[in-house]
């Protein structure tokens, strides 16, 4: 095939995936709002309580404390989640400006379509795509837990502090 005519095959394509990408982090945010909203809502359950509950109480007392051990761990996972998500938006940012530099420079419109690629090449294309994404999702999961490790073991020491 001519470069010519591949070249914005090779741009749709590669849109199509932008786009498809795009879609799928708005989806990814979207879970993470509804995370934040629910964290917070909780977390001003917790203060609720909290503000309610008599201090001589001690049983209650570390309740609370384990409580609100647990609400700063799962903000911290949900703020490490939410710099992926951001990092991985400025991402398909940088993507979508490349695309459309090279759509001004080879003058395409953004409607041209291509044509069907062979089956084996979506099916490689695709298997890449799957591999490096659960290679993503991996470190974001090693980060993830990273965090939370860190926030737990921030409450133990803190609980040791208040026991001593």
């Amino acid at each position: 095939m001519p470069p010519h005519t591949t070249r914005p095959r090779e741009l749709a394509r590669e849109q199509s995936l932008t786009d498809l990408e795009q879609a799928v982090g708005d989806r990814e945010q979207l879970v993470g709002d509804r995370e934040q909203s629910r964290i917070d809502h909780e977390q001003v359950n917790h203060d609720s309580e909290r503000e309610a509950s008599p201090d001589a109480d001690s049983g209650h007392g570390r309740v609370l404390n384990d409580r609100q051990a647990r609400i700063d761990r799962e903000q911290v996972s949900r703020d490490v989640g939410q710099e992926a998500l951001d990092h991985a938006q400025e991402g398909r940012d940088n993507q979508q400006q490349a695309l459309d530099e090279t759509r001004r420079m080879f003058k395409l419109p953004a409607s041209q379509q291509p044509k069907i690629p062979a089956k084996s090449t979506i099916q490689r294309d695709a298997t890449e795509r799957a591999r490096a994404a659960a290679q993503r999702a991996q470190a974001a999961m090693d980060r993830a837990l990273a965090a939370v490790a860190r926030a737990e073991a921030s409450a133990i020491r803190a609980r040791e502090e208040d026991a001593s």
